[in-house]
């Protein structure tokens, strides 16, 4: 065949892109759906709310009268209330109106909320706040690999699936960054080999004799035409939506439409990272809010009906770099702030709770204006990990530095 080496190179180029793979070579794909099927462990999914998602307005305080008097013009009305009111959950926090569709799988025992839940170390910058969360190492450098990628790499041998991580985005995520290999795609239907030309079996062919060396690079397009051929003898794409869900017509609801196809031809995925945008609210918080609730929520409640009975083996986690000040600013906004909150949905969940140990929102209680984070986030982490994800390395390192725990009654120990 007479393809050029200039044009191997640039698909080689374009290949490595493709899968986005971190370290790690496999000469073919792993079939593994028995394996799956008997996995003892939960497949966790983490979304990332970049842009520090204002928890005070997802699930409100309202019995907290100062939560009134700091947000003249964007408070969350109190249940009962004639417009726009918050969803009453617990007689002492609600949630936001446009997070409606949570409200029953709240009801069914499958959603818990962790409120005042951030960074122990006080960041008000997105990127080195993405950064430390994702590293879950408070600092710069030292620690370069991601916490679920650490996880991974300490449990392997669960699986030996091409795709036990994966980040579905335009990049890789932090967290799953590091020497455990994992998968990254935009979407199902993107991932491939894309070339109009008629010889394209003869490219492919070109193009996997190319990365036979062994190299890292090597290695990386290997694992790159692993998963492709793996993902043609799955057909994920041809699951179709179950139990009537709907997913938003966005790109983060087809994303995790695909994840949740993913899942359900039994691959083997045992994390997987997926992320949505827009929530620094400094102006116009309210109708901001309320499309962005509206989105999160709708998403998450068709991905929960979706996946069925398989929400037993799957947990949801919502994670955001840092929340909003307690006081509105003069743009019908809110500036950056700590302490947020995180939802945490599954079968595994004990559900109908608001995990929080309250600071409150009265001026001598806050941090510099801030509501005070009184749980270090990864003490959830650390939680769902031991208890849904089979991780019996140790905590160690995953959480390097880290001396304070886990949450206790989140998440039931799977059996």
């Amino acid at each position: 065949m007479s393809i050029s080496m200039p044009e191997i190179n640039l698909l080689r180029r374009d290949v490595l892109k493709l899968g986005a793979l971190s370290a790690g070579a496999l000469a073919a794909p792993q079939f593994v759906l028995a394996a799956d099927a008997a996995r003892n462990t939960d497949t966790l999914v983490v979304v990332f709310l970049r842009g520090a998602m204002d928890g005070l307005s997802a699930v409100v305080p309202y019995t907290d009268s100062n939560y009134y008097l700091n947000r003249r013009s964007t408070a969350i009305a109190a249940p009962g209330a004639a417009t726009a009111a918050s969803i009453d959950l617990d007689g002492r926090y609600a949630l936001h109106p446009a997070l409606a569709p949570l409200k029953a799988i709240w009801d069914r025992s499958e959603l818990s909320i962790v409120h005042a839940v951030g960074l122990s170390t006080p960041s008000r910058s997105h990127f080195d706040a993405q950064d430390f969360m994702e590293r879950a190492w408070l600092e710069k450098g030292t620690v370069f690999s991601g916490w679920l990628n650490r996880h991974l790499a300490s449990s392997a041998g669960a699986s030996d699936s091409t795709f036990r991580g994966i980040s579905v985005g335009r990049a890789v995520t932090k967290s799953l960054g590091g020497t455990a290999p994992v998968v990254g795609l935009n979407s199902i239907a993107t991932f491939g080999l894309n070339t109009s030309s008629t010889r394209k079996s003869e490219i492919s062919e070109a193009l996997q004799a190319s990365f036979s060396g062994a190299g890292f690079l090597d290695s990386t397009g290997q694992r790159t035409f692993a998963a492709l051929d793996e993902l043609v003898e799955i057909n994920p794409s041809a699951i179709g939506v179950e139990n009537a869900a709907a997913y938003p017509n966005t790109t983060f609801g087809k994303q995790m439409q695909d994840l949740a196809a993913l899942i359900k031809s039994g691959i083997g995925v045992e994390v997987a990272t997926c992320d949505l945008g827009g929530w620094d609210t400094h102006n116009n918080q309210p109708n901001e809010l309320n499309a962005k609730f509206d989105e999160l929520s709708k998403t998450l409640a068709a991905f929960h009906t979706d996946l069925g009975a398989r929400m037993g083996s799957v947990t949801v986690l919502t994670m955001t770099e840092f929340g909003r000040r307690v006081a509105e600013n003069g743009s019908q906004g809110t500036d950056h702030g700590r302490a947020s909150c995180m939802f945490a949905m599954g079968g595994g969940v004990i559900g109908k709770q608001i995990y929080a140990d309250w600071p409150g929102l009265a001026a001598a209680q806050l941090e510099g204006g801030d509501l005070r984070v009184t749980t270090d986030y990864r003490a959830v982490l650390a939680e769902v990990l031991t208890k849904r994800c089979g991780n019996a390395a140790g905590l160690a390192s995953i959480f390097p530095g880290y001396t304070g725990g886990a949450t206790r009654g989140l998440f039931a120990t799977r059996s």
